[in-house]
């Protein structure tokens, strides 16, 4: 058995030499799967391979802006508007706060949008208008790192080969939404690969704090 078909299901339960002893865990398993097209053991490896695959861009392009060669300050422009010093050292200290978040990831930080787990980050006004979204997370949820799954993230490309969203992308950009990553927002029009664009044009300084934004800029081919 892979680890993507293990859940957690109690993180405190250790084993000893007492027959005497248990903990009761309940397993609740009647529920729908997170996604409607696919069973949840799927999803699991599905988003945790994704995981691993973004974490390996995100350090190379830590390394990239450590070296700081010409094609990393063009990449830089093009998302971000400027190559400057402070863009290089909010993307560098975001990036590297970013990579041990998403390690930590496993499959008990993918929830079902609007379950017991996502309502329980406390976020209520980032659970209105549900059926817009395709993902959410509690910003300042840093205890679970928590990550709501609606179902139309389950009809996206699982990687965006061209300008279009995927799935691995709504992971990065959701990941920067925390507080202890880049604490990014979604700015009104900031969404896809030629929004981000022209937001990097037009207003360099909301650029830099876009989720989307950041997420292109780790993960576009071009």
């Amino acid at each position: 058995m892979s680890d993507y078909e293990f859940v957690t299901v109690h993180n405190s339960a250790v084993t000893n030499a007492d027959p005497n002893s248990m903990v009761t865990v309940t397993v609740d398993i009647s529920g729908p799967p997170i996604c409607y097209n696919m069973s949840d053991a799927e999803f699991r490896k599905a988003v945790l391979t994704l995981r691993d695959d973004a974490v390996r861009v995100i350090e190379l392009r830590v390394q990239e802006l450590s070296n700081w060669h010409a094609a990393a300050k063009t990449r830089v422009k093009q998302w971000f508007g400027s190559s400057d010093e402070d863009t290089r050292t909010k993307l560098m200290s975001g990036l590297k706060a970013l990579v041990p978040v998403m390690n930590g990831l496993t499959a008990r930080n993918f929830v079902r949008v609007d379950s017991q787990q996502d309502r329980a980050t406390g976020c209520v006004p980032g659970r209105k208008n549900l059926d817009g979204q395709v993902a959410h997370v509690c910003a300042p949820d840093t205890a679970t790192h928590t990550i709501a799954i609606n179902r139309d993230f389950c009809a996206l490309p699982q990687k965006s080969a061209s300008r279009l969203s995927s799935m691995q992308l709504t992971i990065v950009h959701e990941c920067t939404h925390f507080i202890d990553t880049f604490g990014s927002v979604d700015h009104p029009g900031g969404y896809g690969y030629t929004a981000c664009t022209w937001l990097a044009r037009e207003h360099a300084y909301r650029a830099i704090t876009n989720a989307d934004s950041i997420a292109w800029y780790v993960l576009a081919l071009h």
